[in-house]
């Protein structure tokens, strides 16, 4: 039986461990918490409910957003502080953003906490590398995902990690690095506990955490903070019917992020915000389905010659606009049918994109959720028939098996006669270099999200090529998926969680997707997500070591 998640710490007869911070969760979040508290000084014991660690960031590709940063510097590239907010701003909360208004119209705790990230990324950053935790390379091209006039300093925001040899690495590296430097300076590791409870004083200090393993309880003290980074909810039943109503099929978070939290934040009588809200990507909505723990989401929809259409054949998006973005598509609402139309999608492509963008099993393409299966290889997510008829009848055939998991989405009656029109259309588009209806390929993320030019694409536009006249086709089913969840318990600008009364629970603190985001609506930027918690995590543990023992 589940402890109840809070606990009277004067039940305790004897801590199993005691430190001077507990930190819950090991992804990128918890990892910069708990070295940067052990560089400071302070005892740390990191808890960590699976087996191998990371969380969702060891499945990340590991960039970081990091405005002002020390590469930006060397070069002279302004990037100011006020700019920044008013860029963030404007992108995060578009309805309320207000450019001469006192915090440019964003809720106060939001302006904060955008404020702290500023005042601190290219600190911590720098910090967190010259001690040997993080080793990084510039990535000078990679652009904002929105281009608005009120972002001065598109271009230049994002690091990457990288290894020893200066080689690009991923979120699994990044995460196998700071674990490992983190055992170096003392941290305690303790895999496969699930953290299930706090301990509480009766003057209402949190000193403590309960966690499960091997089917007992262990009590660990907290001498100065506990601190949750436990992810988001993504896969946590039933918070995400709860709170995300139906809109995201589950996503590439690690299937630990259950919303650990959530009731221990209800139970501390703790506001939740932002809960309906996630980091969007789309997903393979079969992969998806069957809750494959090595699914990757669709960062970038790979080939020029491919469309993403809805379930009446109509095209639904920029099919090279950012993952978050594209997301969005989805959710368009027909009030006339009562139906979300776009809600699954159907990405059409031919032989020629078959072949010239499959995956090559790189890590690249693997970060990217390239779902063209490698040359030779098949996948039973892609579909295949020789003319668009055929592919029309494999896809009707599978939404139909698909039938109880999906309410019963189906093609409209006119979709094959609509999806042939709309590849007309886009070929047209394609052979002048202008998509008419959502613009693809017209920014700087875009093209460089897309990559290399296709050899044989010599047209005005390298996203776009015609499709071919001639079968075979094939699709793949999209749906909406969620990298994480972005809400939960309010943080003030020293990392501590708010209780109800918008004062700090003392010794508790929140560094992640497990807390509400600043982020209203958007996705900043490539590292929209590691760039902040690296950040967090620096300043909480400066905040931390100033705390009393309790």
């Amino acid at each position: 039986m589940a402890a109840a998640p809070v606990i009277p710490a004067a039940g305790v007869s004897a801590w199993d461990d005691v430190a001077d911070v507990v930190v819950v969760g090991s992804g990128i979040a918890g990892c910069a918490t708990a070295v940067s508290c052990a560089d400071l000084g302070a005892s740390v014991v990191l808890l960590e409910k699976s087996l191998d660690g990371g969380g969702t960031s060891a499945k990340a590709a590991g960039g970081m957003m990091v405005p002002n940063n020390r590469y930006m510097q060397r070069a002279g590239q302004d990037d100011g502080r006020e700019d920044f907010i008013r860029f963030l701003a404007r992108v995060g909360r578009p309805l309320l953003y207000r450019p001469d208004a006192e915090r440019f119209g964003l809720p106060e705790w939001e302006h904060r906490l955008i404020a702290v990230y500023y005042d601190n990324a290219a600190i911590a950053h720098a910090h967190l590398e010259d001690i040997g935790a993080l080793r990084t390379a510039h990535q000078p091209e990679w652009a904002s995902y929105n281009e608005l006039p009120e972002d001065r300093a598109r271009f230049g925001r994002v690091i990457f990690n990288v290894d020893d040899d200066g080689a690009l690495t991923n979120g699994r590296g990044a995460i196998d690095r700071l674990l490992a430097f983190a055992r170096d300076a003392g941290v305690r590791i303790l895999a496969e506990h699930r953290v299930e409870a706090v301990h509480r004083t009766d003057a209402g200090e949190i000193v403590g955490v309960r966690a499960g393993h091997a089917a007992r309880p262990v009590d660990v003290r907290a001498r100065r903070a506990v601190v949750f980074a436990t992810g988001g909810f993504a896969h946590g039943e039933p918070h995400a019917r709860e709170y995300l109503g139906g809109l995201y099929v589950g996503g590439c978070a690690a299937r630990t992020s259950e919303g650990d939290l959530i009731p221990i934040a209800k139970a501390l009588g703790a506001p939740l915000i932002h809960m309906h809200s996630a980091w969007g990507a789309p997903v393979v909505y079969e992969q998806a389905l069957s809750e494959d723990p090595g699914l990757i989401a669709n960062f970038t929809l790979a080939g020029d010659g491919v469309i993403s259409v809805n379930r009446h054949g109509r095209r639904a998006c920029n099919e090279k606009a950012t993952y978050n973005d594209r997301t969005q598509s989805h959710f368009v609402w027909d009030p006339a049918r009562v139906e979300y139309p776009s809600f699954l999608q159907f990405a059409i492509l031919d032989e020629r994109t078959r072949v010239r963008f499959a995956s090559a099993g790189g890590m690249l393409d693997h970060q990217a959720g390239n779902f063209i299966p490698p040359l030779g290889g098949s996948s039973p997510h892609l579909l295949e028939a020789p003319t668009l008829a055929g592919l029309t009848e494999a896809i009707a055939g599978r939404l139909e098996r698909l039938a109880p998991a999906s309410g019963g989405v189906a093609l409209s009656g006119d979709f094959l006669a609509t999806l042939t029109a709309t590849v007309e259309r886009f070929n047209a588009f394609a052979r002048t270099g202008v998509d008419e209806d959502f613009h693809r390929g017209e920014t700087a993320i875009e093209l460089f999200m897309h990559g290399e030019r296709a050899e044989d694409n010599d047209l005005p536009n390298p996203t776009m090529f015609p499709l071919c006249a001639e079968g075979p086709y094939y699709a793949t089913i999209l749906a909406p998926g969620a990298i994480d969840t972005k809400g939960g318990p309010r943080v003030n600008e020293r990392m501590q969680i708010l209780g109800g009364d918008d004062q700090p629970i003392a010794g508790l603190y929140g560094v992640g997707n497990c807390v509400a985001s600043a982020s209203g609506q958007a996705y900043w930027s490539g590292g929209s997500t590691w760039g902040p918690y690296v950040t967090f995590g620096y300043v909480a543990a400066r905040s931390i070591v100033a705390e009393p023992i309790r």
